[in-house]
Formats: structure tokens, sequence, C-alpha cells
């Protein structure tokens, strides 16, 4: 290591330095407890932004040094891996597709979804705003009343995605749900739960017991099934009128006959494209119930905009202060709170090691990297003194006093380099579209919930437990 300049990372304090069983305990305890993110960004305050750990007889570092992350997503991207972990840990929901591969059948996955993820695709709000109008009839049946948003959000979420990627939406939103929609929502939600689970123990399918897991892998499996034969069918029927907006289902069924391949291809696009959405939203409703004053400005801008019959997604990305309020959410309560590579062959780290931890660090092939984005993102030399508190304005004068000049290896809500989240815009679309009705909608939201501080939910993505509790009083 000398010869390459490198040192070691601090080597985080544990009694069992081969398995690391009192680690993985900590660790399944702060889960069981709803504080995973909270307690890993504990550790990167007192053991600084890397350090390593031996877990399961495998080295694993955890960085959230801008440069490692530049290096490990960027720079150096075809020495780090995601397969290794991935298809074991989320194999038995959404099988082999872009989210769980490396190498050549991930740049397949991704030049096959690109073009459904196009700039004239997700300008298109026509398809979303249905969803969003079923948002507010919903909604309105309890106005003036105390109300839990998240399960609405999953199901907005739900209904634009599955006829976005699956051509027919669940209609969970209205009176007439469809295709068992409130069924495969569940099955959905525990096996997103389950696979959580087993991203902390190790890669023993014996160690997942757990029967209703494997019960809600093939019911959602199913529930996409249905949709490709249909899609697959379209294809064949001379009378078929392709939509003006393109669904991802009968893209992918014109290119493969391959079912199975179809259904993974489908799932690993669904399952970050479903939460995020219903993640944000949540989480931004929980935030804006809390802080009057921010709804009040957001909702001073919003309807400065004009009515949303004149939106567009230009008008949308120029309301500063709603990108801000989006943005300081994913800051403070990322979607991901965090995120995994492994070492496809040595390599190195930029800085971490030694005793200042600026000396390069040396990775070998099989190691295991963690990043909190949750730490990332509430570090005080990134972002203030104040980077545990909400607050928009934040954004609103960068580099400035009360603002804070953005790095760009310092914020990374939906990843970055090559593998960065390829429906991105899309969700950053319809997140801003969705707040931006409903805060038209309502003059204010008022808090509901007993529980102050948010308390997290820990699944593959960090949601509030509590869901957002409010009262909403219409204009």
């Amino acid at each position: 290591m000398r010869l390459h300049g490198c040192a070691p990372a601090a080597s985080l304090p544990q009694i069992d330095p081969i398995f690391g069983l009192d680690i993985v305990f900590q660790a399944l305890s702060s889960f069981r407890s709803n504080k995973r993110n909270a307690s890993l960004g504990q550790q990167f305050s007192k053991y600084g932004t890397t350090f390593q750990a031996q877990v399961y007889n495998t080295t694993k570092i955890h960085t959230i040094a801008p440069q490692n992350l530049q290096s490990v997503f960027s720079t150096d991207f075809d020495s780090w891996g995601v397969a290794p972990l991935r298809l074991f840990f989320f194999g038995p929901f959404v099988g082999k597709g872009i989210i769980t591969v490396d190498g050549p059948f991930w740049t397949h996955s991704r030049a096959l979804l690109k073009p459904t993820f196009s700039r004239a695709q997700i300008s298109d709000l026509s398809a979303y705003s249905v969803h969003v109008n079923n948002l507010l009839t919903a909604l309105s049946k309890h106005d003036g009343l105390d109300i839990d948003l998240k399960p609405y959000f999953e199901k907005l979420a739900l209904d634009s995605s599955t006829e976005f990627l699956f051509g027919h939406s669940t209609c969970s939103l209205t009176s007439s749900p469809t295709l068992d929609a409130q069924a495969f929502l569940q099955a959905y939600n525990y096996g997103q739960a389950g696979i959580g689970k087993r991203m902390q123990l190790p890669q023993w399918n014996i160690l997942t017991r757990d029967k209703r897991f494997w019960r809600s892998c093939k019911l959602a499996r199913a529930f996409v099934e249905r949709c490709v034969i249909h899609a697959s069918a379209s294809q064949n029927d001379p009378t078929f009128q392709k939509p003006s907006r393109l669904i991802l289902a009968h893209e992918l069924a014109a290119q493969t006959k391959d079912q199975q391949d179809i259904v993974n291809q489908l799932l690993n696009v669904f399952l970050p494209a479903h939460d995020a959405t219903a993640v944000a939203l949540t989480n931004i409703f929980f935030h804006l119930s809390r802080h009057p004053d921010a709804y009040a400005a957001l909702r001073e801008e919003i309807t400065a905009v004009g009515p949303y019959t004149t939106w567009t997604f230009e008008r949308l990305k120029s309301c500063k202060y709603l990108q801000a309020v989006m943005n300081e959410t994913f800051r403070l309560n990322p979607s991901i709170g965090q995120m995994n590579r492994v070492a496809l062959r040595d390599t190195v780290l930029p800085t971490g090691g030694g005793r200042d931890g600026t000396s390069r660090v040396f990775v070998e092939k099989g190691t295991v990297l963690t990043t909190s984005f949750y730490a990332l993102h509430r570090s005080p030399r990134l972002w203030g003194q104040d980077s545990e508190v909400w607050r928009p304005e934040r954004w609103l004068r960068k580099g400035t006093e009360g603002g804070v000049k953005v790095g760009h290896w310092s914020f990374l809500p939906f990843g970055g380099g090559p593998r960065i989240c390829i429906g991105m815009q899309l969700a950053l679309t319809e997140v801003g579209y969705a707040v931006a009705r409903v805060v038209e909608r309502y003059q204010r939201v008022e808090c509901r919930d007993p529980v102050w501080d948010f308390v997290e939910e820990w699944k593959l993505t960090t949601i509030s437990r509590n869901g957002a509790r409010v009262r909403m009083v219409p204009a």
C-alpha cells in the first residue's frame, strides 16, 4: 500500500474482528428501532468521512467523502459494480435488470429503457394530470378533517407508474380499482421491506425464512406478468392504436418475446419509479405541514403562475421556491438513505486513509463500499451548522450568507455518474406537478401528527413512519 501512497482508513471499533457480529447486531437493532439512517449518521460524525470494518469476513468501507463518491460513481466507474450484492438481495423480486446487473447487460438495459424517459415523454403531463385529478377528488372527501396523506400518495404513484410502465393503470384512487391493485400494493410494500432486511444479513436464503416475503414476490411478479401478456397481445392486434406517450411494456414487447425478461425489466424500473414519487410527496408534506410560512410562500408562488391548465414542464422548473422545497426535502430525507458498491477489481480511493484521513486507500477486489446519502446531506462541513434543519431558503441564496454553495458530489438524491437514476427527471416533474396542484387547491395544510420529529421507516427507501398526518383547509 505504501508503494501507491496508500494508507488504511480508520477502523470501526468492534468486538468480533472477523465476522463483525457485534456490528451486525447494532445494525439490526437500529433497523428495528427505526433509526438505521440516524445510526449511520452518528458513526460518520464520530469516526470521520471514511472508515472501515470487517463484516461477515469481508472488508466494508463506509465513506461520504465527495472525492471518493466521484471516483466510485464516475471516474473509476468500471472498478465498481452492484451485481454481486443486488442479484441476491433484489433477485427474488425484480430479477435481472438495470438496477441489479453490471457490464454489457446493464448497458443493454439502459439503452432499451432510455427512449421512454426522453424529454418529450417527461414533458407530457396530460396522462399524469388525470391521476392527480383523481387524487384531489379523493382528498376533497376529507376537507377539514384529519387525514394521513401517505396512502393517497402511494396510490397516486401506483396508478401513474402502472399506466406509464404497463399500459394499464390500477385506478386505485377511484371507486373502481382494477387488476387487484390493493393486493399488488400490499405485496409490493411487504416485498420491499423484505429486501431491506435481506440487505442486513449474509447472502444465505435460509436466513430469509419469511414465507410471506416469498409469497409477496410471487404475487407481485404475477401481477406484472398479466400486464405483459396484455401488452404482447396488443402488439399482434391490428386494431391496436398506439398511445401518444410511450408505454414501456409495449416498447419491450415489440423488441423481445421473452416474457420473463420483460417482467424483470419492468420491475427494475417500477421499484425506483413508484418509490421516488410516493416517498418524496409524503416527506414534502410532512415538512410543509410543520412550516406554515414555507407553505404560504410556496402557495403564493404557485398561484402567481396561473391556473394548472397552463402549467408546463418549463413552468414547473422555473418555480424557484417549489424547486427549493423539493431539494431541501431530498437533502434532509433522501428517498434512498444509503447505497452499496462492490470492488470488481483491486483499485484505490483518492482520500480517507491515514491518521489525518487524507491519504489514498487501497481497495482489494471484493471489498464492499457503503455510502450514506443521509449523512452526506447532513454534514455540517458541507451544509452549515443548521444542516439538520429543513430550510428551503438555503437553496435560494447559494454561495451567499444564509445560503450554501452545493458541490456536485455533495448532493446525490438520485445517485450520480453513469448509473444515475434513469427516471430522475420524470420523478422531479411528477413530484413538482403534484405538489403544485395540491398547494393550489388548499389554503393551508396543518400538522396533526402527535409526534413532531421525523420517524424513519427504513425499507429500501426511507419514508416517514407516521406518514404525513394533516388537516387540509381548502381555498
